[in-house]
């Protein structure tokens, strides 16, 4: 996927109907989406609406984080091209990435990050409450998709949970000259809803991170299986890394 990139722009109700007046001078129509947030990562798509109703729709679980961040009740328009918006100076570019950690924890690493007191105190009440489907869903996609060893399904809950708390309080990171970027410490099999890492519902406070589309981007949004993506403030592209690598 050469030269993959995306620019997408948090918005309220009021921003929205400015971006499409905008939009409405170059005959360009935002394509809604009401139910996959990943949706509107596809390359394909020139320029997505994803609404707040997607966050409970069929990952409703896995992005419950929505409802209880700064971003709940926006929209966010996702495009292939900046877009002409006044008031989005901190908008998030995605880009692909040649990035490749130099480690990767170890199951104990991960269960520790799962447990860990900052991630259990910020999870959504809802985080746990597995639905029986789920475990179904992903057997087959592990299945089919090459897993190596078999499928332990507890093991790959854990996994969720410790990726998430990576971006949240990271020990795994590249240290940067304005400070940490914060990586997806699995592969897309092991990896949940890296939408909300894309779309900085986590991690947004860093101003580089590095993520792996989870398995439900890799189906749905049709990236990459395993492939890092950079995601920056657009005014933070220029970012530079430091040669040192750090995970502690």
């Amino acid at each position: 996927m050469p030269g993959y990139e995306k620019f997408c722009y948090w918005s309220n109700q009021k921003e929205l109907e400015g971006i499409r007046e905008n939009l409405k001078h170059g005959e360009i129509t935002m394509v809604e989406e009401a139910h996959i947030p990943c949706r509107a990562l596809r390359s394909s798509l020139e320029i997505g609406l994803v609404l707040p109703s997607a966050w409970q729709g069929f990952c409703n679980r896995r992005t419950s984080w929505y409802g209880s961040s700064e971003k709940a009740g926006r929209f966010l328009v996702v495009s292939n091209r900046p877009l002409p918006i006044s008031g989005h100076g901190h908008s998030i570019l995605i880009r692909e990435s040649n990035f490749k950690p130099d480690r990767l924890p170890v199951f104990e690493e991960i269960r520790e990050m799962a447990k860990s007191r900052s991630f259990q105190k910020k999870k959504p009440s809802i985080w746990d409450k597995i639905d029986p489907s789920e475990k179904v869903f992903y057997r087959r996609w592990f299945e089919r998709f090459g897993g190596k060893e078999p499928f332990d399904f507890e093991e790959m809950l854990m996994y969720h949970s410790a990726n998430h708390a990576n971006f949240l309080d990271p020990r795994f990171f590249i240290l940067l000259e304005a400070g940490k970027a914060p990586y997806s410490i699995a592969d897309s099999l092991h990896t949940c809803s890296s939408c909300l890492e894309f779309f900085n519902i986590l991690g947004g406070e860093w101003p580089l991170k590095y993520v792996t589309a989870c398995s439900g981007a890799v189906r749905y949004a049709r990236l990459p299986q395993d492939q890092y993506f950079s995601v920056s403030a657009c005014d933070s592209v220029g970012i530079q890394q430091k040669t040192q690598r750090v995970s502690e």
